[in-house]
């Protein structure tokens, strides 16, 4: 006749699968708590650069403005000259034309 346990065995059995259970279900949370912090640093970081891409991007707008304002001042100056040495000779064409009518 075959012997009959009291079901310790079984018993045994079932708490130690239901305890790998319980390691294995911690283990997957960590690795996917792990894998949630390690995409949500990759969002910041990415975010941080775009940032910093954006403020790189304005300041060299910013330059630009600045040197195109600075380049505009200096060709106004340079036709401002321009126009004054024009007038300069004109007028000394002026005088001159004056002073030989006037002796005549």
């Amino acid at each position: 006749m075959a012997r009959r346990g009291s079901g310790l065995r079984t018993a045994i059995k079932i708490v130690k699968a239901i305890d790998k259970a319980n390691k294995q279900a911690a283990r997957e949370a960590q690795r996917r708590e792990k894998v949630r912090q390690r995409a949500e640093a990759q969002a910041l970081r990415e975010h941080e650069r775009s940032l910093r891409e954006a403020q790189r991007e304005h300041q060299r707008k910013v330059r630009a403005q600045k040197s195109a304002a600075k380049q505009a001042f200096k060709d106004a100056m340079t036709t401002a000259s321009e126009e004054y040495q024009d007038r300069c000779e004109e007028r000394a064409a002026l005088r001159k034309q004056f002073i030989q009518e006037v002796l005549k």
